[in-house]
């Protein structure tokens, strides 16, 4: 265990991805940057009491044999240690592939928060999330339709919504 822990601590994705632990000092979130044998200390504690989290952050960055010898410890019989030793001891993908795996994964992630009504892409939380920039990019085009015929709720996508603003301003351009 302490050979595999000594390993990811000198691989040169580690600093990447290891993650300083973050305090509240009253007015803001502070990084406490940890000095190298308080970060062997953390990944060691972590390695000792939950080697299937210790798999998951850095087993990507051991070698198949660390691995394997890994999977011969008492505490790696846990089916969460065994699910992220087989995962890391497959054939990984090519990076195009993985490339499109990602995309895919995000695509599938777009399309169901589009097709959630609360969801990601809603009008709502697009306000909640930054009001001003909604307003500035959404808010002033439904602001200035209140000039117009109706000012209807939204009804459907905001796509469609923006899209008949647009039809609109083209037709009084035109002189329609």
């Amino acid at each position: 265990l302490d050979a595999a822990v000594r390993h990811v601590l000198q691989h040169p994705e580690f600093a990447g991805r290891f993650r300083h632990p973050v305090k509240f000092d009253g007015a803001d979130f502070v990084e406490q940057r940890l000095s190298e044998e308080e970060q062997l200390e953390e990944v060691s504690r972590l390695a000792a009491g939950k080697i299937h989290v210790f798999l998951e952050r850095y087993g990507s960055l051991l070698p198949a044999p660390g691995l394997r010898a890994l999977g011969a410890l008492p505490a790696a019989e846990s089916a969460e240690a065994q699910f992220w030793l087989e995962r890391l001891l497959r054939e990984p993908l090519a990076g195009d592939r993985r490339q499109k795996q990602r995309r895919r994964r995000r695509w599938a992630w777009a399309r169901r928060e589009m097709a959630r009504q609360d969801g990601y892409f809603s009008e709502d939380e697009m306000k909640r999330r930054d009001p001003q920039l909604f307003h500035r990019l959404v808010g002033k085009y439904a602001d200035s339709s209140a000039g117009h015929k109706e000012k209807a709720p939204l009804d459907g996508p905001l796509s469609g919504y923006l899209m008949q603003l647009l039809e609109r301003e083209q037709d009084v351009s035109m002189g329609g």
